[in-house]
């Protein structure tokens, strides 16, 4: 077959090579309740000639981190890189709006996100969104056509049109479609509310539309087919409708209603919105109604008591609003929209999320942003069938300096007895001659009588299970020749875990490395968590299933405590420890004496 010398447009060669994502559930799972399943990523080799294919596999329930510009805290590129508990990144874009164009975009090459922040093609799976959702900061309202996201230069408006444009040259594995949430101090009105789920299914339409081209031309003319009806983006869509049940579902009915007319032109082939997307995604700091603090220029990832414990009084208590028909809606959604006046006692965030996901696919995988605890996870496991969790809660214990400790499922050799915390305050004094490895319940791998490969009780982590390279490290040809290989395999030896005092001792010094050893611990620990999870569902079917695994959850919760006493006791000796040597110590110290 003739081939053409010229290139294809850009927008239409990263069609091509967008990659796809697949998710698929072990049999006999119920629509709420535990659940195992797997996400398996498929995209071309990265220099798309070889016509290789590289699949990147998740075993779910599964975690997600978050990124700051790019970047885990507190990780450098190889530590991200060698971690295993790291195989989906998310990448807020509002941090790099300051520029004009955003810098990302001016990167070349097949899959420039992945090289422009040096992530793995061949095992990491690269999300974008939009705005960071663990940022409640206040913000102005949204607009019909933009989004107000917030980076280092104050407030920027994205349009849709710029949105598409970005996601499009970044080409990232999966996209988190725009969304109407406010941002301001609730209660909010009737009228708000409906204009948020108004304007956040247009805006998911919106990026469902296809590429101008043949391609595009073609594919409208096929006959309707499950390959046919996929768009080629993996496009995650946040579940709109706030803390009012009749508003989410009114949510999810217009996303698997039937278009018809210029609506359904503008996504065809597809014949309703549902069907070109990949999964669902909640933030559950809005769900808990959660008052945006002030906007300042200093950025604050999660609020102050982000990892206190949940009481249902956290929701929002609007008083009820004066309910009047909405001209623009009819049938069905017109009487759910009637209702949309929020209840003076929110309710609980497990029926929010079954409100959001009553009438749709129970076959499509389902993300939770801002969970506070592992005994959060495990009820949103139990109640709802969450897939994927941030752990913005674990890497925001190890900026206060807590080593988590706890395991799932509890042994059954455990005695019942007084609860137990899910970490250590490192920064506390009891410490200082504490020579043991950071965790009761993992072990390190250069410990006598364990092994690496036995996972399921070794903490992979650099602070547990720490190796020196086998081989010097090349960072150029120079170095190549330099160092000649033998082509002698290498046997990785692993030293004795660091002690808690080494890490007690790095934090009273303002170390950096003390919160890089945390933030890795922090993530084995709950990544050895959840494999705990998937094993408990994996053994049984059915019934068994959910009585099985909510047996398990219940033993969990008297065995560790939930309560935000370790957190309160680890944000004061931080704050002890940065007060002692930070700025303006000297002042300090002479108004003392």
């Amino acid at each position: 077959m003739a081939q053409s010398t010229s290139a294809p447009p850009p927008e239409i060669d990263a069609l091509i090579r967008h990659p796809s994502l697949t998710f698929t559930l072990s049999p006999c799972v119920p629509k709420f309740g535990p659940r195992v399943g797997r996400l398996a990523l498929t995209r071309d080799d990265a220099m798309g000639t070889t016509g290789t294919r590289i699949t990147i596999q998740m075993d779910t329930p599964n975690v997600f981190v978050g990124t700051s510009r790019g970047v885990v805290p507190h990780f450098s590129r190889d530590h991200t890189n060698g971690s295993d508990a790291i195989r989906w990144l998310n990448v807020p874009f509002e941090s790099f709006l300051e520029q004009v164009p955003p810098i990302p975009t001016l990167q070349d090459g097949s899959y420039p996100l992945h090289r422009f922040l040096g992530f793995d093609e061949d095992r990491h799976i690269v999300s974008l969104c939009l705005r960071d959702p663990l940022d409640m900061r206040e913000m102005p309202p949204n607009g019909n056509a933009y989004v107000s996201a917030n980076c280092v230069r104050g407030i920027k408006k994205v349009t849709l049109s710029d949105w598409r444009d970005y996601v499009y040259k970044m080409q990232p594995d999966v996209v988190f479609a725009l969304t109407d949430t406010p941002f301001t101090s609730p209660p909010y009105s009737q009228k708000r509310i409906t204009k948020s789920i108004e304007r956040s299914a247009t805006w998911v339409a919106d990026i469902l539309r296809p590429l101008p081209g043949n391609l595009d031309d073609a594919a409208a003319s096929e006959p309707h087919t499950p390959r046919s009806s996929r768009h080629p983006l993996n496009v995650f869509v946040h579940m709109a409708g706030g803390t009012s049940l009749s508003a989410r579902e009114a949510f999810a009915y217009g996303l698997r209603e039937t278009l018809h007319g210029p609506e359904a032109d503008a996504v065809k082939p597809l014949r309703c919105i549902d069907e070109g997307i990949t999964g669902y995604a909640f933030d559950l700091a809005v769900l808990r109604g959660i008052k945006p603090s002030p906007n300042t220029s200093q950025h604050q990832s999660m609020p102050d008591g982000f990892l206190l414990l949940e009481r249902p009084e956290m929701l929002q208590h609007p008083e009820p609003i004066v309910e009047a028909p909405t001209p623009s809606m009819t049938g069905e959604v017109a009487s759910s929209v009637l209702s949309m006046a929020e209840p003076s006692l929110g309710p609980d965030i497990t029926s929010l999320l079954k409100a959001s996901l009553g009438e749709l696919s129970g076959e499509k995988p389902r993300l939770v942003t801002g969970v506070r605890s592992p005994h959060e996870m495990l009820r949103l496991i139990r109640d709802v069938g969450v897939d994927l969790f941030d752990v913005g809660w674990a890497m925001h214990a190890a900026n206060l300096g807590v080593a988590l400790d706890f395991m799932f499922p509890i042994p059954e050799g455990n005695a019942a007895g007084a609860q137990q915390r899910l970490g250590h305050n490192l920064h506390d004094r009891v410490y200082a001659h504490q020579f043991g490895r950071l965790a009761e319940t993992l072990g390190g791998a250069g410990e006598s009588g364990n092994d690496i490969t036995t996972q399921r009780h070794v903490c992979p982590c650099i602070a547990c299970s720490p190796c020196s390279p086998t081989s010097p490290i090349l960072h150029s040809a120079v170095d190549q020749q330099s160092h000649a290989t033998t082509g002698e395999e290498t046997i990785v030896r692993y030293e004795k875990p660091y002690s808690r005092a080494y890490i007690h001792h790095l934090l009273h010094t303002h170390e950096m490395s003390a919160h890089a050893f945390l933030v890795a611990h922090n993530l084995a620990v709950v990544s050895a968590f959840l494999a705990g999870v998937r094993e408990v569902c994996g053994e049984s079917e059915d019934e068994s299933r959910s009585a099985r695994f909510a047996l398990e959850v219940e033993r969990f919760s008297s065995a560790y405590d939930e309560s935000k006493e370790l957190y309160i006791a680890a944000k004061k000796d931080w704050e002890y420890v940065d007060r002692a040597r930070g700025k303006g110590r000297l002042t300090r110290e002479r108004e003392a004496h």
